[in-house]
């Protein structure tokens, strides 16, 4: 069994004995159970990902109970749905300390067969390019990495790119103001990308590079970013960057990994 299949089996023991059977009126008392619990991990990975499983446990039992009681929607007033709203406010809390975990949006499509780590970008921004593939090269053997320089000369570089998108498996974003503003990202690279994700199971991980208007585009801010739109990349220090992108590296290698 793996690491992240075991962490999860225990978040689902927890939940289904400490959260789901809890006696406890206020949500406070359960999230300090919790708390406790997570000092029996001690990497911040292992932390979020019990987190993960336990916050996909109570929304599932919150929709649950939905479905049943209120036709699938907010139930107004709702003691039962009072709890596991606050309970899941104080998890959403402790989530935004530690690293992101990463998801599909949809279902892999098995017909498909995607493998390539694909990186969008602008080339004002090609400096952050360079430091995330020195994350990813000691992996090269195993990640199907690519990005516009693997396009050779005399190559058509319009088909070279529509072909490696249409194998996109992780499609990492770097995303800038000069990013938003490419009319040939936002024409023949976001389009394709912004489909797989929708309907054959691409995963769509963001980095933000500068301060910009990302939460402008609709299209874009409803998926995963790996940092928070108020500590963009170039705000950070050398030990923040690093630790960005090792877990960049690490959600990219789990998702690849992943079962279809």
């Amino acid at each position: 069994m793996q690491g992240e299949e075991i962490i999860r089996k225990e978040a689902k023991e927890f939940h289904d004995w400490n959260i789901d059977e809890s006696r406890n009126n206020n949500a406070i008392d359960d999230f300090h159970q919790i708390k406790y619990r997570l000092q029996d991990f001690y990497t911040p990975e292992s932390k979020a990902l019990f987190l993960d499983e336990l916050q996909r446990l109570i929304i599932l039992s919150l929709k649950e109970h939905r479905d049943k009681a209120h036709g699938g929607q907010p139930g107004l007033n709702c003691a039962h749905e009072a709890k596991p709203e606050k309970l899941l406010f104080y998890i959403q809390q402790e989530m935004d300390t530690l690293p992101i975990i990463a998801h599909q949006k949809k279902e892999s499509n098995p017909v498909q067969h995607r493998t390539k780590v694909f990186i969008s970008y602008s080339h004002y921004d090609i400096e952050y390019l360079t430091d995330i593939k020195r994350h990813f090269k000691p992996f090269f053997n195993k990640i199907d990495f690519w990005d516009d320089s693997k396009i050779q000369p005399g190559q058509k570089w319009k088909l070279e790119i529509s072909k490696a998108i249409e194998t996109t498996k992780v499609a990492i974003l770097l995303v800038s103001t000069d990013f938003l503003g490419s009319e040939f990202i936002s024409t023949n690279e976001l389009p394709p990308l912004l489909k797989a994700a929708e309907e054959n199971g691409a995963v769509i991980l963001i980095v933000l590079l500068k301060p910009c208007l990302f939460e402008e585009f609709d299209e874009l801010n409803q998926y995963q970013t790996m940092n928070p739109s108020n500590n963009p990349v170039v705000k950070m220090d050398v030990v923040e960057t690093e630790e960005l992108y090792v877990n960049l590296v690490r959600q990219t290698k789990r998702i690849l990994e992943a079962k279809s």
